[in-house]
């Protein structure tokens, strides 16, 4: 019995592998659960569940598995070592491989481009990638009532993919120009500014704005806000999805992308707010 997993969304889309030899893993589409933080915060986390998946959905290929294989390994924007890179992963980091053009793959980005990385850094493993899709495209983004079209997730996508504009800005504190760095409540800020939306200007005042969202139900483009070494909020950041989100972060020296499920971001989420 096909056993899916879910990929979570990184710089680069990668997928954890279990022992399933089935040779299919699953593209979730949904944020998984997180799993219970070991504080209690601003959600029961023992009551979250998974969301049901979507009625008429169909199965369709995406691409390939594959598994750096190398240390610091390059994925650019261009087939091409002087292009421009999107970001670097680690040795042992699976990715989302949709494309193939002589000595290089093609590797599925969060922000939906496709950057590139030398097949001589990727092994390939014996597991395709798919996803569930709706079976008519054309309701793919209606609601269950009267018809109306659910805008928030178009929006979301939108705004990750600004956000991810801002990756190679550097960390400073109390910064506010991408130029020379900033810091984690400005990047919120500015992207979100980009879209109608005024924030204040601390974590701590942004988070006393907009709807209060469970974290079982968290999209992308959610504000998420942190108690990470204050008694107070004092950290940022805009979820992706599949579990993970972008923050400038002095950890990062900058824009970068890490996982909630990780035991320090997850114990100190206190809030997610939607705009």
């Amino acid at each position: 019995m096909v056993r899916h997993l879910l990929i979570a969304i990184i710089a680069a889309l990668c997928v954890p592998i279990g022992a399933d030899t089935s040779g299919t893993l699953s593209f979730g589409l949904e944020a998984p659960a997180l799993g219970s933080p070991t504080t209690n915060k601003a959600s029961d986390a023992e009551t979250q569940s998974v969301p049901e998946k979507r009625s008429q959905e169909v199965t369709v290929k995406v691409g390939r598995v594959g598994i750096v294989q190398v240390a610091g390994a390059a994925i650019y924007r261009d087939r091409s070592t002087r292009a421009a890179k999107f970001t670097t992963v680690k040795s042992q980091t699976p990715l989302a491989i949709v494309d193939e053009k002589g000595e290089w793959y093609g590797v599925l980005m969060i922000n939906g481009a496709v950057g590139w990385i030398p097949r001589s850094s990727v092994k390939m493993t014996g597991y395709d990638l798919v996803a569930q899709k709706p079976a008519d495209p054309n309701r793919g983004a209606a609601t269950s009532r009267g018809g109306e079209v659910d805008r928030t997730g178009v929006l979301g996508d939108s705004i990750i993919r600004t956000a991810m504009q801002y990756s190679g800005v550097n960390y400073v504190y109390g910064g506010t120009d991408p130029a020379t760095g900033m810091d984690c409540s400005a990047f919120v800020r500015m992207v979100f500014g980009q879209y109608g939306f005024s924030l204040p200007r601390t974590a701590r005042e942004q988070a006393t704005v907009g709807t209060t969202v469970p974290f079982d139900q968290l999209r992308p483009g959610d504000r998420l806000y942190f108690q990470c070494k204050n008694s107070y909020i004092d950290h940022c950041g805009i979820y992706a999805g599949n579990g993970y989100f972008i923050h400038c972060s002095a950890g990062r020296n900058g824009v970068g992308v890490d996982s909630l499920a990780s035991d320090y971001y997850w114990r100190s989420l206190v809030v997610a707010k939607r705009s």
